[in-house]
């Protein structure tokens, strides 16, 4: 009996070591799988979501802090949308280029006509300087005045059209960067995305 009883026993005790201990499911945080999508709840006062991270191409669901989805759809939001504002940037310079050239052949014109006048002016000054009887001076006189509106006219729209060449230059200028700081901020988007959903948070 004594042995029977013994035998008993040892089988108990290897029972309970053989008895595995009950799974703990794992704290929630970032990257945790979970079950059901759409489900929320709160840890620590974190809130959290069980969805598919929109920063991997992964289809399982695990949760995710509301800042961490709020950011990661906003890089994604931003990612989609960049092409298409890269590409209206791009469409611009052509364009831009076009408006730069007229505007310099337009300049140039106008220059040749500048000169002309400017000639003219100083050869009706030198004439009106010479002129010895009131009428040549009085005709002379109103070739001068219409002369010098000439020249101020010439000027005036030279001037106009170097300040519009700088800014379709300065508009080229930002069309060209423009691409680059968008990438450059998208870049950055992802990194605090990244960063936000980093695992375990």
């Amino acid at each position: 009996m004594r042995k029977l009883a013994a035998v008993g026993v040892t089988i108990i005790i290897a029972s309970g070591v053989l008895t595995a201990a009950p799974a703990t499911a794992a704290p929630i945080s970032n990257g945790v799988t979970c079950t059901k999508s759409g489900a929320s709840t709160t840890v620590s006062g974190r809130k959290y979501k069980c969805a598919k991270n929109p920063l991997s191409t992964s289809t399982k669901l695990t949760w995710l802090s509301n800042d961490c989805l709020l950011s990661a759809n906003g890089y994604i939001k931003a990612k989609n949308s960049s092409a298409a504002i890269s590409a209206n940037y791009t469409a611009q310079i052509p364009v831009i280029d076009l408006g730069i050239a007229n505007e310099i052949t337009n300049k140039a014109e106008i220059q040749v006509k500048l000169d002309e006048s400017n000639i003219r002016l100083t050869a009706a000054q030198a004439k009106l300087a010479a002129a010895k009887s009131d009428a040549d001076k009085k005709i002379l006189t109103t070739a001068l005045g219409s002369w010098t509106s000439a020249v101020r006219a010439y000027t005036s729209k030279i001037n106009a059209i170097t300040a519009t060449i700088r800014k379709l230059e300065a508009s080229k200028a930002v069309a060209a960067s423009k691409p680059i700081e968008l990438a450059s901020s998208i870049a950055d988007s992802k990194s605090t995305a990244l960063l936000i959903c980093t695992k375990g948070l």
